[in-house]
């Protein structure tokens, strides 16, 4: 066995942690000329069974519909604002999209394409998501070992009685999208078939059969049987109703080990994470672990650098709705989003997390502060709350213990002050716990 088959093979044994999801279905789009039936409703439907019966927690599954998936939408979902911040690597992490599909024949380039809502059809190089950049952005930047991509894609049967509203003649092809992500891709249908909506009742006919596998296997529901099942109920139902073949693929060339249970249960869940729309990061990279400790948040002011000057978005109603709410919360969340802002090299947000008395210690100056906690590398990004202890609050103070060793790789515990100011948290002091 080669060290990489050894390495999938670890990945897929080891238990799931928690569970995310990102969940797309379109049937209106800016061209009406592309309308479908039952995306949208697929998607729902989906989103209600992962939640319910595929013990999903509802804050970790993100489902647009319609005008809500934009390209730039989908993008910044699955690459930027959430699930790379979210995903750890035991996670479990499910994509389900459920519009149209572009074959390569639509492309000069022989491309593939997601069609998002407001993709332009004639342009699809400039407007519409790529197949092979779909798979690169979940390989590089979708932090999980285990993810599971759903693409009922390429559909035909829309509001036009049938018609197919984009040019093409196939699916997408699933090995090519597989050997991207290095995961589990399932396709409606085969590369080179089409996917159909139902005759009979509001859906796909795959994603119906995709739901009633999964319910029928319950707890149990590995992707290899729940698969068997869709494949037959699939190429039998559009026989029957089209007299076509509709054959759904599994590529699961690149896992190894235990089957994926998609409604197992997460043997450690994290709270869910706040959409952060004013973090425009990419993901940072894990570190191993150190065996020195420094200390925290040094005082280290170089007068010779610029103080750093928050961008005018930063005192804005809409960032502070989106991000400085997070205060009003406890103690404990509190910590936690402001150690996520220094993780992502956010220090703007970091500083303005900061009271007067903090910022004093760096004479006021913000790059003093980049330069001290920009050392930090975070092993995690959403800690546990067994990582806290919260002391009883003294006035305006309360002090938070927190424990360094899963957060950073650190043998130590560290001491946040924190103060309580017209109605919202800043960090008062930091330092060594006795």
């Amino acid at each position: 066995m080669t060290v990489q088959a050894a390495h999938a093979e670890d990945v897929a044994n080891r238990p799931v942690t928690d569970k995310w999801a990102l969940v797309i279905g379109i049937s209106k789009f800016s061209d009406p000329a592309l309308n479908l039936n039952y995306p949208a409703k697929d998607a729902q439907d989906f989103y209600n069974y992962l939640i319910t019966k595929g013990k999903f927690a509802k804050d970790h599954v993100r489902i647009l519909l319609n005008e809500q998936a934009t390209r730039d939408r989908i993008l910044d979902q699955l690459g930027d604002s959430w699930l790379p911040r979210a995903a750890l690597p035991d996670d479990l992490v499910v994509i389900f999209i459920s519009s149209h599909g572009s074959s390569s024949d639509s492309d000069i380039r022989g491309v593939n394409y997601v069609v998002a809502h407001d993709t332009n059809p004639t342009k699809l190089f400039t407007t519409g998501i790529p197949m092979r950049d779909l798979a690169d952005t979940i390989r590089e930047r979708v932090h999980s070992d285990r993810v599971l991509v759903v693409l009922d894609t390429c559909h035909a049967g829309g509001a036009s009685g049938g018609g197919k509203g984009i040019v093409r003649t196939a699916n997408a092809d699933a090995a090519s999208v597989a050997q991207g992500s290095g995961q589990l891709v399932i396709c409606s249908s085969d590369k080179n078939q089409t996917s159909w909506e139902s005759k009979k009742y509001p859906n796909s006919v795959f994603t119906r059969s995709l739901i009633d596998g999964l319910q029928k296997q319950g707890s149990s529901s590995d992707v290899n049987k729940v698969f068997d099942f869709v494949k037959d109920q699939v190429q039998q139902e559009v026989v029957q109703e089209r007299g076509v073949l509709q054959t759904p693929v599994l590529e699961a060339s690149k896992w190894s080990g235990k089957d994926l249970i998609i409604a197992c249960e997460p043997v450690r869940p994290r709270p869910g994470v706040v959409d952060l729309d004013s973090i425009t990061s990419a993901g940072h990279t894990p570190v191993q672990t150190r065996t020195q400790t420094p200390p925290p948040e040094q005082i280290a002011v170089l007068p010779t650098q610029k103080a750093y000057t928050p961008p005018p978005s930063t005192n804005t109603p809409a960032h502070v709705d989106r991000v400085r709410l997070v205060r009003e919360t406890s103690a404990t969340v509190f910590l936690k989003y402001h150690f996520r802002a220094i993780a992502f090299k956010e220090f703007g947000i970091a500083w303005d997390d900061l009271a007067p008395a903090y910022k004093a210690k760096f004479q006021g100056n913000a790059s003093a502060y980049q330069t001290s906690v920009s050392r930090h590398h975070w092993l995690t990004t959403t800690p546990s709350d067994s990582e806290f202890d919260v002391a009883p609050a003294q006035g305006a103070l309360v002090k938070v213990r927190v424990r360094m060793q899963k957060l950073a790789g650190y043998n130590a515990v560290w001491l946040y002050t924190l103060r309580m100011q017209n109605g919202m948290w800043y960090v008062e002091a930091v330092g060594n716990a006795p």
